[in-house]
């Protein structure tokens, strides 16, 4: 078979990724195999990269050529090219990610957050493996949040749309149960296994069904501008850490340059933004720090009021060691820039065209 001269040439490298369990910043735990499959091990996500990943986090991955787009607003009032980080394909599992129309990375740079917030658009299915390379460079602070938000809202709605799938089928299950209807073997092995995979004790079906729930978009994407620098902090731009969450794993992440001596923790690196956000969601559906945050999320849905980033974050005083300063930063953050005006928008399908809608919780 020939190939001609400007045609893309792929190699695929299949490497397994070791998992960690990640803390807040302040937090850590032991390696299991459930944390390897709620960090992204397990979901077998493959990349096609414009980028090769770093060396510290080898990932399954093809690495491509493809022109750079141009963005405005760049240093020195010049036009240079804005490379966009790979797609990411999409796994599969439970859910159906395979049908329809392919979304391209620039209808995502396209999207209008003003058509978004008002509810007349949808967010494209277009999931980034690392932040554009220039972003640190934008001259325009608006302009740099708008591409953080772009970048990582999809990423917070996939993992959501996941978790929600999980939950949906939990309860429906549990019902049955309830009513004193027998579930069938495999019904059984989901209960055992989601109950595993958010290490809950056994038998104790409350506390299942406080941690197998979303994280308010907003809350996400307040904690990953505060933690990240809206993307542009050595960590997200080398390790993909969107949370800053840490690991005392050594060589599992980047050492901050004014770590304390004789600390020894590093912020974990991902093989990709998506498995960064992953394991923030597990990282706040699991850890017993943030047992408050699950208490008040699950009241909220008790007494049928919509789940409220800037409500939950006031459950997030052990995330950092600045307590009470950061749970304020984050509230500054989330009115400043209006970030609960996302908190119901949904993915858009991938088999139609645009459309407005909200997504249900």
């Amino acid at each position: 078979m020939k190939i001609g001269n400007q045609a893309v040439m792929a190699a695929a490298l299949a490497v397994a990724c070791a998992g960690q369990v990640f803390m807040g910043p302040t937090l850590s735990g032991p390696p299991s195999a459930v944390a390897k499959m709620a960090h992204g091990a397990a979901f077998g996500v493959s990349e096609i990269n414009l980028f090769a990943a770093p060396a510290f986090h080898p990932a399954i991955s093809a690495i491509a050529s493809m022109p750079a787009l141009k963005m405005p607003h760049l240093d020195q009032g010049k036009d240079l090219p804005l490379q966009l980080a790979s797609l990411t394909i999409l796994p599969r599992q439970r859910l159906d990610w395979r049908r329809g129309r392919q979304f391209n990375s620039q209808e995502l740079l396209d999207l209008s957050l003003a058509a978004l917030r008002g509810g007349k658009t949808a967010v494209p299915p277009v999931y980034l493996s690392r932040f554009p390379a220039k972003l640190a460079k934008l001259r325009s602070p608006k302009l740099r949040k708008d591409i953080f938000i772009k970048t990582v809202l999809p990423l917070v709605l996939r993992a959501n749309k996941e978790v929600r799938a999980e939950r949906q089928r939990m309860l429906a299950l549990l019902t049955r149960r309830d009513k004193q209807h027998d579930l069938s073997p495999n019904e059984q092995a989901f209960l055992v296994h989601l109950a595993a995979q958010y290490e809950v004790p056994k038998g104790d079906l409350d506390e299942l069904r406080r941690r197998v729930d979303v994280i308010p978009a907003s809350l996400a994407l307040a904690q990953g501008a505060e933690e990240s620098g809206w993307g542009t902090s050595r960590f997200a731009r080398q390790g993909n850490a969107v949370f800053g969450q840490r690991t005392f794993r050594k060589g599992a992440g980047l050492v901050p340059l004014r770590r304390a001596q004789g600390q020894r923790y590093e912020v974990k690196a991902f093989n990709s933004l998506y498995t960064s956000v992953r394991s923030y969601v597990w990282n706040l559906n699991t850890h017993f720090a943030y047992q408050t945050l699950r208490s008040k999320r699950a009241a909220l849905r008790d007494g049928g009021k919509p789940l409220s980033g800037y409500a939950l974050t006031g459950a997030l005083e052990r995330y950092s060691e600045r307590g009470q300063k950061y749970i304020k930063t984050i509230r500054v953050i989330m009115r400043a820039n209006r970030l609960h005006d996302f908190d119901d928008v949904r993915l858009l399908p991938a088999d139609t065209d645009a459309s407005a809608g909200r997504q249900p919780s």
